[in-house]
This record gives structure tokens, C-alpha cells and sequence, in this order.
């Protein structure tokens, strides 16, 4: 039956004599027609299974859940649509196709010239210059192009989503399809998670007034103790958050996200720093609970869609997954490669001065934003071992500018002028943090590097390193107070994490030439910036409280330092350094470090096994009765990374330039990755 150019489904398709619509059989189960929720139709169906309710899901009729498949080809205005977007798919080809074959080819164009590319770049300078742009058009940031055709074919492609979401809304019969489930760029980050409709996803939050406390806490830069990226405007967030609380009905999935994120978070500084009295014991699951919620409001609201606060959300979430206190680098690696292309879809790479649509309000934090997603990814490129993303890009987004937030509203025309670093502001700490972590990846990209580099190299990246460490601002850098070193505020533990990023990269560049520094003085460098650097890891660990042990990067970065001192303890002995004060300080800086450890495993199971190393390490060398160093250190199963000289026919120099370390055996046990078997949220 047709009417008004609507063609029904084979399966819907009945004689005219039939009842009206209002006899036909439900095809929703019974559970979702009552709840008024969309069933996607399975047996049992995706809400009944989230309920853990399989056997209440049921179906009135013959067919019991089955999904009904739709006829392809449709009514002719649907016909028309796809015409229309095959026709523009064409013009686009032809355009290109045209530009190809108007290209003169010579025989010395086919000829590489450095000096012919460098002209041809310079004659279509003003060509590239505007080849792409970012918009914004009141609710959506789109880098685009320039071919007006692709604008277009967005526009079809929106006509085609509103008129089949309209036939859906008309015809009850025709069923959409299931929520795909595969394992795409969004999903893969989040562990698949399957999407809520939206009046589940918001009863979830808590009761208005504990939401309260919960921002309250969490823009307090005082009191939060985790290390916050400043990228959004306190007034400008709270306005929308009441807007929210009169209609949660008619809040954007993003923004949903956005507010799931900051609970995460604030949950998760309860469970590491200490619960308050009504979240005891449960914060570790609202962490869980809340992070899975940001995930399946990203997927609901299409974080390729480019609403505003994708990038926050996803950079929250991030944060959250740097924060945990298991080992998933490798995760937080592939999530950053995510961020960073979906940043570049809405055109943050492009500094905003390029568009004139973007107000200088807007224009400032969306420079904060672009700094944020680039400081993640040179951070889990280094912690994890990978090469950078943003070191294949172009990006012209200049540094936010070090300014207070109350000199920022929604109404400023003009940015006032960037204060000293000295004057610490909100963006203080992420602007020294962006010049660090600019050095940082290089290490990332130096140790994936596939072909050979010279030590030249590595001299180029401590310097960058060194200089911008020296740059940072007094108040940025950590200042021990006899043993102690204050981290009772959040500004006290971010600027205690970056020094201590800052040696752990030291560690990091130079740990493969150590041994090598010992009697070539090439490589001196290299055994004095790695020792130094270990060695105020170490000092650093006696502020540690036991809970700071829960996270994975801090037992990292401590087992390094101490792996570090135990080599240049071998290395003594293997060569008979004179230096046996040297030897006796190391060994009382790994016995303090060792008693930190002890003390912390009562708190904390991990902590224990990495205890019983290392003790039994430090005995080996106390010992006079080991004979060789393989046999002293090889402990539980833990191979030692030390390999063995062929000292045949070997002069002392000559054997001490080619000492090695099993690096694999080696980062194994460093990151922890035999030791670690905690919850993987």
C-alpha cells in the first residue's frame, strides 16, 4: 500500500481490506512499551538486558522479537535525495579530475628540483594559505576545506538524516537498526560499551545538590589534587549547568559527557587522596560508573558531529585514564590519537586569529584546548614508549596567553597583554608544561626512530630539555624543605609531577649511553644527567604518603631510579671503581628508598613485591660472598638485565664501551608489567 509516495516494508505490506494501524501487533516489548523507552527489537533486547531483566523481555505476536528487515529502494523523494547526492559525488570527481588534467606535465616537471618546489610553493602560497578554514556557526566548530561542493553534500547528507528520522517518527513499523557494537575509533577507547538512551543516562545523576558540591570541589584549584587542564570558563560552564537542572530532558549528550567527566574525576580524587565520609568505599565504583557514562554520551552525541565540548570531554576522560591507578598505556596512547584527530576536525590545529567567526574570548580557550590535547599526546607517546601524532602535523596555534580567568567573559573584544611566568596564573602551568613536554616527545620520536642517529642527536634533545626546565618559573619548580617537600595543595602536586617528568625523561634519554659514560668522555654526559636525575627521584619519593603507591606511574618512575642506581652499583663493582664513597651513598639512597617501600606495602599489595626486589638486590651487593653479579640478582624469576662481557681478548676500555643492557627484560620490569594485575575499568 502507498500513500503520499511512502512505500511500506514487505514485511508491513498488507491487503486493503486490513485493520487500521491502530490493531497492528507491537513490535517494542512489553517492558520498553512500558518504560516508553525504544527497543532496538532482540530477544532479549538491549534495555532489558541492561536492566538484567531477560526474562521479562517479552514480545506480543508471532514473530517474538525478530527483527523485520526494511525493503531497500524506499518512496521517490528518498529516490530523489540519493540522486541528487550521486550527482554532486560525480561533480566533486570531475572538479578534481579537471584540476589533474590541467596540470602541464613537462619533461622537467617530472624531474625533482629543490628550487622548482620551492617556487611552486611560494607562487601558490596564498592558495594553500586559505585552503581550509575553521567555522563556527553558533552551535558547531567544522574545519572545512574550501570545496564549496563537499558543503553540499553535508547538506544532503543531513536532508537524507532528518527525512528518514521523520518516516521513522510517522511509521512505527519500520524498525531502525541495532546500535553497531563494533570496535570503531569512539567505542575502542570507552571497551566497547553499549549506548543508553538518554532518561537512563540522566537518572544516573546524583540529586542536585551533592552535584553541587561535586563542581564546587572540582574548580577549586586549591583543594582538587588532581591536575586539571584550565579549558573551561568557570561563569560560562556554571550558566549552562543551571540551564541543565531546569530541563535535563533537553541537554546535548556532549554536554552530559562533559558533567559525567568532572564527577569522574572528582570521584576518582576521592578513591587516591582520601573519600569523604558519605562517599566511603564507593568512590571507586562511581569512578567507574561516571567514566562509563562519559563514554556512552560520547558515542550518543557522535564525537565527529563537532558540538561544542567534544575536546573537553575527551580530554577529561583522558585525564581520568592517566590517573588510574593501573597500567594502560598502551590505552591512553590510542585514546590521545583519537583526540588529537578529532581536534583537528574542528580546527583547532589552526590558530583561531584565521577566522573571523571566532570571538577572542573563544579564540583564547580553544588555544588552551589545542595546548592540552598536544601536551597528551607527548605524554602518552613518551610513557608509552610510541611515536607522536602531533609531530606529523602542521599546526599554527599559538600559546594561550598567561592570563588570570576573571580578565576573560564571554563579552571580550580584546585579549589583554600575557603577564610575566613569574606571576603564576591559570594558564602558568600549562604553558611551561607545553614547553617541556615539546622536548619530551622528541625522546619519543628519538626512541622510535628506526634508522641510525648520532649522539649528536641526543645532545640536541637534553639541551631542549635542559633549557626548558631552567625556563620554568620559580614557583613551578620544587623546593625541599630540609626532607620534605609540601603536596598539600593542588598547585604543590602539579608542580611536584612536572619536575619529576622532567627527571624521569632525563632517565629515559640517557639510561642506553650510561654505562658507556664510564670511561668515554663523549659519553660523560649522558652517565651524569642519568645518575643526577635517578638519584632526586629517589629524594623526591620521601614525600610520597603511601597512597601516592596505588598509582602506576609512580611506581614506575621510582623502580627506574632505583634499576638506574643498582646498574651504576654493578657497573663499580664490575670495574673495580675506586669511588667506594660514591658506592656507600647510592646504597644508603636505595636503603632509605627501600624502607619508603616497606612502609607503603601495608597500604598497598603492589608495593610489597617491588619491596621484596629490591631488598634482595641491595643485599646482593652488601654481600661478600656473591661472586658474580647474574647470580646475585637473579631473584623469583626476575632475570637479570645485566648481560654477561665476553672478556676474551678484551682490553678494559674497549669492553666497557661495548656494555649493553637486555632493555627488554629491562622495561619489563620497569613498567611493571609482570607485577600489575589490578582492575581494568
Amino acid at each position: 500500500m502507498e500513500s503520499n509516495g511512502v512505500t511500506k516494508p514487505t514485511w508491513a505490506s498488507r491487503p486493503s481490506h486490513q485493520p487500521k494501524r491502530r490493531h497492528r501487533i507491537p513490535l517494542s516489548c512489553d517492558p520498553c512499551r512500558a518504560r516508553k523507552l525504544r527497543c532496538n527489537r532482540e530477544k532479549p533486547c538491549q534495555n532489558c538486558i541492561t536492566r538484567n531483566e531477560q526474562s521479562s523481555c517479552r514480545f506480543r505476536g508471532a514473530n517474538n522479537g525478530t527483527t523485520p528487515t526494511r525493503r531497500d529502494g524506499g518512496d521517490e523523494m528518498k529516490n530523489r535525495i540519493d540522486h541528487l547526492e550521486d550527482l554532486v559525488k560525480r561533480l566533486i570527481a570531475e572538479r578534481k579530475n579537471g584540476l589533474a588534467e590541467n596540470t602541464p606535465h613537462t619533461p622537467e616537471s617530472s624531474i625533482p628540483d629543490d628550487n622548482k618546489a620551492l617556487q611552486g610553493a611560494q607562487s601558490h602560497a596564498s592558495e594553500v594559505a586559505c585552503a581550509g578554514t575553521t567555522m563556527i556557526d553558533g552551535t558547531r566548530s567544522v574545519y572545512r576545506g574550501g570545496d564549496e561542493w563537499y558543503d553540499v553534500l553535508e547538506e544532503i547528507n543531513t536532508l537524507k538524516q532528518t527525512w528518514t528520522e521523520t518516516q521513522d517518527e510517522i511509521a512505527d513499523e519500520v524498525v531502525r537498526s541495532a546500535p553497531s557494537h563494533i570496535a570503531d575509533g569512539s567505542s575502542l577507547l570507552f571497551g566497547q560499551v553499549k549506548p543508553l538512551e538518554r532518561i537512563e543516562i540522566v537518572s544516573t545523576l546524583p540529586p542536585k545538590h551533592q552535584v553541587d558540591k561535586l563542581i564546587a570541589l572540582f574548580f577549586d584549584t586549591e583543594k582538587f589534587q588532581i591536575s586539571v587542564p584550565p579549558i573551561l570558563h568557570i561563569p560560562t560552564f556554571m550558566r549552562e549547568y543551571n540551564e541543565h537542572w531546569k530541563d535535563p530532558s533537553r541537554t546535548n549528550f556532549i554536554w552530559l559527557g562533559l558533567l559525567f567527566s568532572i564527577l569522574g574525576l572528582t570521584m576518582l580524587s576521592f578513591h587516591q587522596f582520601g573519600e569523604p565520609p558519605e562517599y566511603e568505599g564507593i568512590s571507586e565504583s562511581l569512578f567507574q560508573l561516571y567514566r562509563i557514562r562519559t563514554a556512552q554520551c560520547l558515542l550518543n552525541g557522535d564525537i565527529a558531529k563537532c558540538l561544542p565540548y567534544t575536546i573537553e570531554t575527551l580530554r577529561f576522560n583522558a585525564t581520568a585514564e592517566l590517573n588510574r591507578k593501573d597500567d594502560n598505556r598502551r590505552g591512553l596512547w590510542i585514546m590521545t590519537g583519537v583526540i588529537v584527530r578529532a581536534a583537528i576536525n574542528m580546527g583547532y590545529h589552526r590558530d583561531p586569529s584565521h577566522s573571523p567567526s571566532i570571538s577572542p574570548f573563544q579564540a583564547e580557550y580553544r588555544r588552551r584546548v589545542w595546548m592540552s590535547v598536544i601536551i597528551m599526546d607527548d605524554m602518552a607517546s613518551f610513557l608509552g614508549g610510541f611515536p607522536r601524532t602531533g609531530s606529523t602535523l602542521f599546526s599554527d596555534t599559538m600559546e594561550p596567553r598567561n592570563i588570570h580567568d576573571w580578565e576573560l567573559s564571554e563579552g571580550t573584544t580584546s585579549l589583554p597583554p600575557s603577564r610575566p611566568l613569574e606571576e603564576p596564573t591559570a594558564t602558568t602551568y600549562i604553558i611551561a608544561k607545553t614547553r617541556l613536554f615539546r622536548a619530551i616527545g622528541r625522546i619519543a620520536d628519538f626512541n622510535n626512530t628506526p634508522t641510525v642517529i648520532t649522539y649528536d642527536t641526543v645532545r640536541e634533545i637534553d639541551q631542549a630539555l635542559y633549557d626548558a626546565y631552567e625556563q620554568f618559573p620559580s614557583h613551578l619548580k620544587v623546593h625541599m624543605e630540609g626532607n620534605i617537600i609540601p603536596l598539600g595543595n593542588a598547585a604543590e602536586v602539579s608542580r611536584f609531577s612536572l619536575c619529576s617528568m622532567y627527571h624521569r625523561a632525563m632517565c629515559t634519554l640517557h639510561r642506553k649511553f650510561m654505562a658507556k659514560g664510564l670511561l668515554d668522555s663523549r659519553f660523560k654526559l649522558s652517565h651524569d644527567r642519568c645518575l643526577s636525575s635517578a638519584m632526586t627521584l629517589l629524594d623526591y619519593q620521601v614525600a610520597l604518603e603511601p597512597s601516592w603507591y596505588k598509582s602506576s606511574l609512580t611506581r614506575q618512575v621510582l623502580t627506574l631510579a632505583a634499576m638506574i642506581l643498582f646498574l651504576e652499583l654493578e657497573l663499580a663493582r664490575r670495574f673495580n671503581n675506586p669511588d667506594a664513597s660514591r658506592s656507600i651513598d647510592i646504597l644508603q639512597i636505595l636503603e632509605r628508598s627501600c624502607d619508603l617501600w616497606r612502609h607503603a606495602k601495608d597500604s598497598y599489595e603492589e608495593a610489597g613485591r617491588v619491596y621484596d626486589i629490591i631488598v634482595r638486590m641491595i643485599a646482593s651487593f652488601r654481600s661478600e660472598s656473591a661472586t658474580t653479579s647474574a647470580h646475585a640478582l637473579d631473584l623469583q624469576g626476575f632475570s637479570s638485565p645485566f648481560t654477561a662481557f665476553d672478556s676474551v681478548d678484551r682490553s678494559l676500555e674497549k669492553e666497557t664501551l661495548d656494555v649493553d643492557i637486555d632493555w627488554t627484560t629491562w622495561d619489563a620490569f620497569i613498567q611493571d608489567t609482570e607485577l600489575q594485575d589490578g582492575p581494568i575499568y
